[in-house]
């Protein structure tokens, strides 16, 4: 069945373009340099405008100017496909989805993948979090934007590739930023880097705190869900024989509380309280991670090659409302590629192959929460995980304008539960295994040299993660035997244009067939814990639609549209059903538009995004209203007072005070499906660098 939808999944894309007549004659002050863009994320480097996949560029000053560092929505607006819902709620994180990939998570990162400077941010089992990753000391990201697990395997229902700032050319640089906002917020950084004779360091230690915006129902002033988390990223590079060795460590310390869901009637009424369960039992997150990476390239028996190897610990305190959740993980992983060179003539065909090989070892504790302490034990296993990827990639021009790309991968996982709980209960152990092969295609044709066409079908491969699987509706311990992996066929093409680097604009459509959608759910017996269960098929049709512009006197700006139809073809549960419906946690809609003037080192901009109102449940009984915000920032960059660089600025989010929902608990119990967004706030930062 999957080969029959790899061999059918196309889909037709028309278009209007704008003629260069309709614009100003002007020469502008900025181009797009799309040609100097170089994409890593395929796993070999090649210029964006050759590549016959959706990939989105996100340079170094989209990265900063004028951003607070609070939230990864703040960097990333603007890439069409890219759905993020801020839950303002750091116990949990941003909800980003990819093409629908994603929606479903209830805390951290499901169905993408997720590199942090070359080091997967994504564990064997699909779970991915980010927050090691300090966005101010960022340099560039580049997100793929559609399935790749014949690149990346498990979770590659999407890829983001986040890289920090490369050292400056001189032996030292410091740079520091302090940033205020309302509710609290308070962002203090100091970034040290430098880079001498082939030798390049970078040191960044970030600490954030916040109040929250989210109150108390007795006592309307006080709050209920901060932050304070403490960040140092630090990285070493240097030449080693002919090659390439960088080193990175990375560690957090974080806690926060978590405010909860409401149901509608509250939201209606425009509270902002914190969920009384959520309070009562000290609903909270405190966690501790470290991370440490090495990577090699540089030539090998006259092939280029790729050695990496990571490894993480991670120690998790988190009582939700009805457990108390007592986590230690430890992860490794190791990858290893060889490629030839690259094929520059039709005729020739670069190769690039290799392994990846992971483990996941988590001590999980579960115990009763009895108002945020730890109560009778409930569940005591140690969780294995397992993974292994063969890779092979070819690319190939096959006439002076039309080449290909072709990748193919297999990837095996095996789960292991060793239930230590005996005491008076059965022996819950278990293994599970699971397995794919996963195969993609693209062609790219240059019709001229500005205006390019591609298509593409790839798969997409995502088990359930430990936790998904640990968490059972009957209470056992063990793993869910009846959770399946989700498995999809994606078939898109696509267009791309340019216009004297003025303008360029990239219009893509796409259709994804999946089986066994990963869907969660909450059960009346324990509120506030998630479970998931598999739907039969699901269909995500979707179009993507960006546009970007450089134009005089140093305006510049965006324009970014996309549209997901996401439905279940065959669902039902305990004899509802649900074909048909629209899947839950997916807006159809979004749109989103900057515009930016500079003029020397002063700058301002507006930025505006529309979300269409979003699905909260499998029956579609009820949808979060759709919304608008408008957000509004000026400042100056890298003003020169005598030896140093200033760059103050200031900002207004949700510049006219709306009421919004910032993100959904999907088939919540209790009709707790919406989190409230904050209203008016402003911030003012400002950096010295020297």
């Amino acid at each position: 069945m999957r080969i029959v939808r790899f061999a059918r999944c196309t889909l037709v894309v028309a278009l209007a373009f704008v003629p260069s007549s309709a614009l100003s004659q002007q020469v502008p002050d900025t181009v797009i340099a799309v040609d100097s863009l170089r994409v890593t994320v395929l796993r070999g480097i090649t210029g964006l405008a050759k590549v016959p996949y959706p990939v989105t560029i996100v340079e170094r000053e989209a990265l900063q100017l004028g951003n607070s560092g609070f939230s990864i929505d703040e960097a990333l607006q603007g890439v069409p496909g890219l759905q993020i819902q801020n839950r303002y709620n750091f116990s949990q994180g941003e909800r980003i989805s990819l093409r629908g990939f994603g929606a479903r998570a209830q805390f951290g990162i499901r169905g993408l993948k997720v590199l942090v400077d070359g080091i997967p941010a994504t564990l064997p089992d699909g779970q991915s979090t980010l927050d090691h990753l300090d966005l101010g000391s960022l340099g560039e990201v580049q997100v793929l934007r559609g399935p790749a697990a014949a690149l990346y395997g498990n979770a590659g229902g999407g890829v983001l590739s986040f890289s920090t700032a490369a050292p400056p050319d001189r032996p030292v640089r410091e740079e520091v930023k302090a940033v205020f906002g309302g509710n609290g917020l308070v962002r203090l950084q100091s970034t040290t880097a430098g880079s001498k004779a082939g030798f390049g360091y970078l040191l960044n230690v970030a600490h954030l705190s916040w109040d929250g915006f989210r109150t108390l129902s007795d006592d309307p002033s006080a709050l209920y869900g901060s932050a304070d988390r403490l960040n140092i990223n630090a990285q070493v590079s240097s030449e080693l024989g002919a090659g390439v060795l960088r080193i990175t460590a990375n560690f957090f310390d974080q806690g926060a509380e978590n405010a909860g869901s409401l149901p509608r009637e509250l939201i209606e009424e425009g509270s902002l309280q914190a969920w009384g369960f959520n309070v009562r039992q000290g609903s909270r997150k405190d966690s501790k991670q470290g991370q440490f990476g090495v990577q090699w390239t540089g030539p090998v028996a006259g092939l280029d090659g790729e050695f990496s190897g990571w490894g993480l610990f991670r120690e998790l305190d988190n009582p939700i409302p009805p457990r108390y959740i007592d986590l230690e993980r430890k992860a490794f992983g190791a990858r290893a590629s060889l490629s030839t060179d690259p094929a520059t003539r039709p005729g020739e065909v670069q190769f690039l192959g290799g392994i990846d090989a992971e483990i996941q070892r988590d001590d999980r504790l579960n115990y009763v929460n009895e108002q945020g302490t730890r109560g009778e034990l409930t569940l005591d296993q140690r969780e294995l995980v397992d993974g292994v990827g063969l890779f092979l990639q070819a690319r190939a021009p096959f006439t002076e304008r039309l080449s290909g790309f072709g990748a193919l991968r297999y990837d095996r996982f095996s789960f292991e539960a060793q239930d230590r709980f005996l005491t008076g209960d059965p022996d819950d152990s278990g293994e599970r295994t699971m397995d794919a092969l996963s195969p993609t295609v693209g062609l790219h044709f240059e019709a001229s040299p500005r205006l390019a066409v591609y298509a593409n079908v790839a798969t997409s491969l995502e088990t359930p993660t430990t936790t998904e699987l640990a968490n059972q509706p009957s209470g056992r311990g063990g793993f869910n035997s009846e959770l399946e992996p989700s498995r999809g066929v994606t078939g898109e093409i696509g267009l791309r244009a340019q216009l004297e680097g003025r303008l360029f604009l990239e219009v893509n459509g796409w259709l994804t067939e999946i089986d066994d959608e990963l869907v969660p759910f909450e059960d009346e017996s324990q509120e506030g814990r998630t479970f998931f269960r598999n739907a039969g098929q699901s269909t995500y049709k979707g179009v993507e639609a960006v546009l970007r512009a450089a134009l005089p006197v140093g305006l510049s700006g965006y324009l970014s549209y996309t549209f997901v139809d996401a439905v279940f073809d065959a669902f039902e549960i305990d004899g509802d059903v649900f074909d048909g419906n629209l899947i839950p946690g997916l807006a159809r809609h979004r749109l989103d538009a900057g515009l930016t003037l500079e003029r020397g080192a002063w700058f301002g901009e507006v930025r505006a995004d529309y979300v269409g109102r979003i699905p909260v449940d499998d029956a579609n009984s009820q949808f979060a209203d759709d919304y608008g915000l408008v957000e509004v920032r000026t400042g100056l960059d890298g003003f020169v007072l005598g030896r140093s660089e200033i760059s103050p600025f200031l900002g207004i989010s949700n510049l006219f005070d709306q009421s919004y929902v910032s993100s959904v608990a999907i088939n919540a119990f209790g009709g707790r499906y919406f989190e409230p967004g904050p209203g008016r706030v402003l911030f003012a930062g400002i950096g010295v660098g020297f």
